[in-house]
């Protein structure tokens, strides 16, 4: 407990430390370095002399809800790596930079260096406008001294070739084919309530989109608290951690949903908020330092594009954006906007022009898209641009070919086993229906296989920017999961399943037979949380609300994360039906020890490749599990359409009767593709192996 001389003496440093400070006072440039000392104004803090590197003065007896204002002048708008030069005893501290009273950066855990003079250097980060502004550091938790602070323009990470168009195919700026597999970020820059248990009320009442819940912040707090309420939730829900996971996961492309209000005013329409590009630089940023492509897609458009019924597009309601010529002309300048910004970033594999735009019809939608087309293309002429689906496919588009137009896409949302369409009850049920939604009919003809021919004839390339095929299949969910992708990408096109994240009141503790919506889910160990009203709660507990998401522990379905990692390599169990590609094969659930699938119906001449692994040269035993009602089938191992070893495949005595047939095959070192070639079919294979002699 401080005496009163001491609280004295203390007032009586500060004010000659607010003294000294004045007398070195200059503006400082940013980009660079500000002196902790070079504050304008300042609250319960005192200099002192500093033994750190360079010499000078340091501010200490800094305690909890003391701060420093800097005047400074910011070069360009963007993302800002902080540093905090510091020193603690103890450790606790706790650091944020504010403007006018609001928080506006991550905050800063201070540990303990070792002593008030042994110096470290802790990290955080900051989006700031440009220009001439004050910044002021609030001490959350005191005990610490600060030399200076740091900011860095934060690196946007690697650069990516540019994805383009080649006929039917998504190719580089090579012309080598890419197969992109990603995610959405939903309930980030687009919210929907379901994805967080609907766990927002306003005065007992549910809040079923986005309208609503900004209505009631800005009826209870004004519009400008109801902006910050908003910001914390978007700093919090997706942060870096998040996209080490997606990363983690497989994902090499992030589909991002956004409003329209993101970006423009809605307040001032025609206009750019001063934080247009925050959020869509921040992915885009951290998309690139993960390797990632970034898919940028206008979830709801001024007015909204979507069903009366739907959420997504920000307002349960009647889609006005049709109807409306202002509000189509506010989404004709957004994309002019976009498009402006973006055009040379190369890590943008397409833009999205709309979301699920079933507000209209089929030629409606078509005719408006070509005329959206036509605006991004004035202002871009790099980027693929996708038409969207309409909930009656796409054929009232003719083909965009014949109008000349380059990098152009086609896109539709497949949801099998959900709201009637194929839907069947219980897990295995629904994992042989997802099988034969990407294997199709026996005779090669329906379900994916016709949307494969219809786009071919097209000759145009194909994002499937929704699919979710994990939740009602349990434990074949993760496998399922690859296999959609990879069928996909086989066919050339381009997936993002919904969602990345979803988080439930009591979280997961992994069990991954019984999942929900997102790849990633809350923890049930530590990651719980409750209901909010936002009709009666204080705009305090709403900020700590929101920005417990940025530290919520999270699990990953590990089921979908292995078999999206997942490599066949020599030494290792192949699962038959992980092929990367096919002819005539189809999978379903198998009975055999372990469960999971095994591929059926070969019929002569039918073939599955598989990319392998082979570490060394040399010979192979080899190992097929298989199982057959005849006597006389021929399974034959290739590469390069040349036989490397033919296997005789027995009477078993029926389709899921196993047993395990051998041979051996001389193998060169290095990553190949083997083919297994039906040359008589009329058998089923679970599972194959290649071990070094």
């Amino acid at each position: 407990m401080e005496t009163k001389l001491q609280h004295c003496i203390r007032w009586m440093v500060a004010v000659a430390g607010l003294a000294a400070a004045s007398a070195v006072y200059a503006q400082s440039a940013l980009p660079g370095k500000v002196e902790a000392e070079s504050y304008t104004s300042m609250s319960g803090v005192a200099l002192e002399t500093t033994t750190d590197t360079g010499g000078g003065s340091d501010v200490g007896w800094i305690d909890a809800n003391d701060s420093m204002t800097y005047s400074v002048n910011v070069a360009n708008a963007g993302w800002y790596t902080v540093q905090y030069r510091v020193a603690s005893l103890n450790g606790g501290g706790q650091v944020v930079l504010a403007q006018n009273g609001k928080t506006i950066s991550e905050t800063a855990n201070i540990g303990a260096t070792g002593g008030w003079q042994s110096w470290a250097t802790v990290n955080s980060h900051v989006f700031l406008q440009a220009g001439t502004q004050n910044l002021t550091l609030q001490a959350k938790a005191g005990g610490f001294n600060l030399n200076w602070i740091n900011f860095t323009p934060e690196a946007t990470g690697v650069t990516l070739p540019g994805i383009r168009q080649n006929g039917k195919y998504w190719v580089d700026t090579s012309g080598n084919r890419v197969n992109l597999r990603g995610v959405n970020t939903g309930n980030w820059l687009a919210l929907e309530m379901w994805m967080m248990n609907t766990n927002l009320s306003n005065n007992g009442a549910g809040i079923g989109d986005q309208c609503t819940l900004e209505t009631a912040l800005t009826g209870r707090f004004g519009a400008a608290e109801k902006e910050r309420l908003l910001s914390v939730f978007r700093d919090s829900w997706i942060t870096s951690r998040d996209f080490d996971l997606m990363k983690g996961m497989g994902m090499n492309v992030v589909r991002v949903p956004f409003l329209y209000s993101l970006v423009e005013d809605d307040a001032h329409p025609y206009t750019l908020r001063a934080d247009a590009w925050k959020y869509l630089d921040f992915a885009i940023n951290e998309a690139e330092k993960h390797g990632m492509y970034v898919i940028l897609d206008l979830h709801g458009a001024a007015g909204g594009q979507a069903a009366a019924s739907e959420q997504h597009d920000g307002c349960v309601g009647a889609a006005q954006m049709w109807t409306n010529s202002t509000y189509w002309d506010r989404t004709k300048w957004l994309w002019d906007m976009i498009a402006s910004r973006y055009k040379n970033r190369t890590s943008i594999a397409a833009y999205d022009l709309l979301n699920e735009p079933w507000g209209t019809d089929a030629t409606t939608l078509a005719n408006r898209a070509y005329e959206l087309f036509n605006v991004v293309r004035a202002k871009d002429p790099n980027h693929v641009i996708l038409l969207p689906g309409h909930n009656s496919g796409i054929d009232a588009y003719g083909n965009p070919n014949t109008r000349g137009l380059t990098n152009v896409a086609f896109w539709m949302h497949f949801y099998p086993g959900l709201w009637g369409w194929n839907e069947v009850q219980g897990a295995t049920a629904q994992a042989n229906m997802h099988a034969n939604w990407l294997h199709c009919n026996v005779n090669g003809t329906g379900e994916s296989c016709d949307w494969n021919a219809k786009l071919t004839a097209l000759n145009t390339p194909f994002l499937i920017g929704e699919f979710q095929p994990w939740t009602l299949t349990g434990s074949y969910g993760g496998q399922i999961t690859r296999k959609t992708y990879d069928i996909y990408n086989m066919y050339g096109w381009a997936a993002t399943n919904w969602a990345y994240k979803t988080v439930s009141y009591g979280g997961s503790n992994g069990d991954t037979s019984s999942w929900g919506w997102g790849m990633v889910t809350n923890s049930s160990n530590g990651g719980t949380f409750g209901a909010l009203d936002v009709g009666s709660a204080t705009n305090a507990a709403i900020e700590n609300y929101f920005r417990n998401f940025a530290t919520q522990p999270l699990v990953r379905n590990e089921s979908i994360a292995y078999w999206m990692n997942w490599k066949a390599e020599a030494g290792q169990r192949i699962e038959a039906e992980m092929f990367s590609s096919h002819s005539g094969m189809r999978m379903e659930t198998t009975t055999d020890a372990g469960g999971g699938f095994n591929v059926g119906n070969t019929d002569n001449n039918d073939w599955m490749t598989y990319p392998v692994n082979v570490p060394k040269t040399g010979w192979y035993n080899l190992q097929f599990r298989v199982a057959s009602p005849y006597t006389g089938g021929q399974l034959v191992l290739s590469k390069n359409a040349t036989d490397l070893a033919a296997l005789t495949v027995p009477n078993t005595g029926g389709w899921q009767n196993w047993t395990t047939i051998t041979g051996t095959v001389y193998l060169t070192a290095g990553q190949q593709d083997l083919s297994i070639f039906v040359r008589v079919g009329g058998w089923n294979i679970n599972w194959w192996t290649l071990t070094p002699q």
